[in-house]
C-alpha cells in the first residue's frame, strides 16, 4: 500500500505529540490521534496494514474494556507483544493514537498483533479502513439513547459493518449477538450452561423479547440475566446456538468467580456473572489464536481488575469496591452482586449527566432498584452524589428505601467520609458512579489507600490472600 505525504506528516506529528505528552508525564492517546487523523483521515488504513498476525476488535455495549484487558492479560502471560488501546480510548482518535504509539518513525509497527477496543458506534468508521481478523461481540443493551439512538439501529449498524472475512466470537446467549452468525459463516460461540442465579422465569428488562429474525416472541427455558439465556423462536426456528466454549460448574467465592470449560477449571478475580461472559469471550479468542488452556488459565487467574471494574480498595475503615454503572442491565447486575455479598450494605451512588455519561437519565427508572427496597433491612445507608443526586434519591425512595437511609452530599470527599463514618466491621461498601465521576472518586480512593499504607499492588495481594 503506497503511503502519501499526508500519511508521513500525520504519523510524525502524532509521534512528536506523543513524545511531548510522555515527557510531561501524561499517557493520553486521544490528542495525537486527533491531530494525526485530521492531517490524514486514512491513517488507520495505512497503520493497520502492518499487523501481519492480525487485528482483534472488541465491541458491544457492556464488558468491552474488561474483555479486552482479560485477553491482554492472557497474551502478556504467553509472551506476546501487541498494540493496545488499554486506556479504553475506543473512538477513532483513541484507536489511531494507540496505533501511532506502536508505530516506528519508519511507519512499520513494533508488534505484529493489535488488540483494539472499539465503541459500537465507531465500528462502521473503523471497519471502513481496517479489516479485523477476529471480532469479539459481547452483548447489546440500551445505552445513552441520546448518543446511540434506538438499540436496533446500533445492532444493525455493527452487523452491517463487520467484513465477511472476519472471524466472529459471539455471545451465544444473547439473541441480538447470536443473530450475527446466521449469515456469517466464520462464527465461534461462547455461552453459559447455568449460574446459581439462573431462573426459568424472569421479570428483568429484556432488550430482545422478540425474535430478531422474524419478530415472534422468544421462548426461554432458562434466563441468566437480561435477555441472556437459552432461547428459542417457534416462528422461524432461530435458537440459542450450541456454544463451542461452554462454562459449567459456575460458582462465586469471596470476590472471585470459578467455572469449568471442558476439563479445565478457571478463576477470575472479579465479581458478577456478567464478568463470567467477559472471561469466556477472552478465553474463546485466546483459543482461536492458538493458545493452550494452561496459558489461558494463568492469564485469567493473574488478571488485575481495571479502573472502576469491580476494583477493590483497602482503606483503614475497610474494603470498598468501585464499579462503573452506565445502563439499566449493567446496573441490575451490579445490584445482584451487591446483594450477593449477603451482608449489611452501605452504598455511594454518583450520577452525572455530562456528555460522556449520557444527557438522558431516564434510564434510572428502568433499573430494578426495587430489589434493594425488598431487602431494605440490609441496606444501612445510601449516599447520593453527583449532578443528579436528587434524581437518584427520588428513584430510590420510590423503590422502597426509607428517607432516613438516604443522604445527599454533592462534595465527593464528604460523601466518601459519610460512607465510612458509621461503618461497622461486618458491613460491605460499594461505590457506583457514572463515567465522569469514576476517575475523580478513584483518585480520592487511591490517595486514601496510600495514606493507609497500602499501594494498589499490596492491596490486591492482601485481597487475594484474604480470599484463600
Amino acid at each position: 500500500m503506497k503511503r502519501t505525504w499526508r500519511f508521513w506528516v500525520a504519523l510524525w506529528a502524532g509521534k512528536l505529540i506523543t513524545m511531548g505528552l510522555q515527557v510531561t508525564g501524561k499517557k493520553g492517546t486521544t490528542l495525537p490521534g486527533k491531530i494525526a487523523h485530521w492531517l490524514d483521515p486514512e491513517i488507520m488504513r495505512y497503520l493497520s496494514a502492518a499487523y501481519t498476525d492480525g487485528i482483534i476488535m472488541v465491541t458491544g455495549t457492556n464488558g468491552k474494556t474488561t474483555t479486552a484487558n482479560l485477553l491482554a492479560s492472557i497474551l502478556r502471560g504467553a509472551g506476546k507483544g501487541f498494540a493496545f488501546n488499554q486506556a479504553g480510548a475506543n473512538l477513532v482518535t483513541g484507536i489511531t493514537g494507540a496505533l501511532i504509539q506502536d508505530a516506528r518513525w519508519s511507519g512499520s509497527s513494533r508488534t505484529s498483533l493489535a488488540l483494539l477496543e472499539v465503541d459500537e458506534a465507531t465500528v462502521p468508521k473503523f471497519c471502513e479502513q481496517v479489516t479485523p481478523s477476529l471480532a469479539i461481540v459481547t452483548n447489546f443493551f440500551r445505552d445513552q439513547l441520546d448518543r446511540y439512538g434506538e438499540l436496533d439501529t446500533t445492532v444493525r449498524m455493527v452487523r452491517g459493518a463487520i467484513p465477511k472475512e472476519t472471524v466472529l466470537v459471539l455471545n451465544a446467549d444473547d439473541p441480538l449477538v447470536a443473530q450475527f452468525g446466521t449469515d456469517h459463516g466464520k462464527s465461534i460461540y461462547y455461552g453459559v450452561e447455568r449460574t446459581p442465579d439462573s431462573r426459568s422465569e424472569s421479570q428483568e428488562t429484556r432488550e430482545a423479547k422478540f425474535c430478531p429474525i422474524c419478530g415472534t416472541e422468544l421462548e426461554y427455558s432458562l434466563f441468566h440475566y437480561g435477555q441472556l439465556g437459552i432461547f428459542n423462536c417457534l416462528g422461524c426456528g432461530f435458537h440459542r446456538p450450541e456454544p463451542k466454549i461452554l462454562a459449567q460448574n459456575v460458582f462465586p467465592e469471596e470476590g472471585s468467580l470459578h467455572f469449568r470449560v471442558g476439563l479445565t477449571t478457571f478463576a477470575i478475580a472479579l465479581q458478577g456473572y456478567y464478568n463470567l461472559y467477559n472471561a469466556l469471550a477472552a478465553l474463546t479468542a485466546a483459543r482461536q489464536l492458538g493458545l493452550n488452556d494452561s496459558l489461558i488459565e494463568k492469564g485469567l487467574r493473574e488478571f488485575v481488575p481495571q479502573a472502576g471494574r469491580m476494583e477493590r480498595f483497602y482503606l483503614s475503615e475497610g474494603e470498598i469496591t468501585l464499579t462503573l454503572v452506565k445502563n439499566p442491565t449493567g446496573f441490575d447486575q451490579v445490584i445482584q452482586t451487591v446483594l450477593g455479598a449477603d451482608k449489611p450494605v452501605r452504598i455511594l451512588i454518583g450520577i452525572n449527566d455530562l456528555a460522556a455519561d449520557g444527557r438522558d437519565i431516564s434510564w434510572l427508572w428502568d433499573v430494578n432498584f426495587e430489589r434493594l427496597g425488598v431487602q431494605e433491612e440490609r441496606i444501612h445507608q445510601v449516599i447520593c452524589t453527583g449532578l443528579r443526586a436528587e434524581d437518584m434519591a427520588l428513584r430510590l425512595k420510590y423503590a422502597g428505601i426509607s428517607e432516613e437511609k438516604l443522604v445527599l452530599e454533592h462534595t465527593l470527599t464528604s460523601a466518601l467520609d459519610l460512607l465510612q463514618a458509621q461503618r461497622e466491621e461486618n458491613e460491605v461498601a460499594f461505590i457506583l458512579p457514572t463515567y465522569t465521576l469514576l476517575f475523580p472518586l478513584r483518585e480520592i480512593l487511591e490517595d486514601r489507600q496510600k495514606k493507609a499504607g497500602l499501594s494498589n499492588v499490596k492491596a490486591n495481594i492482601r485481597g487475594e490472600e484474604a480470599s484463600t
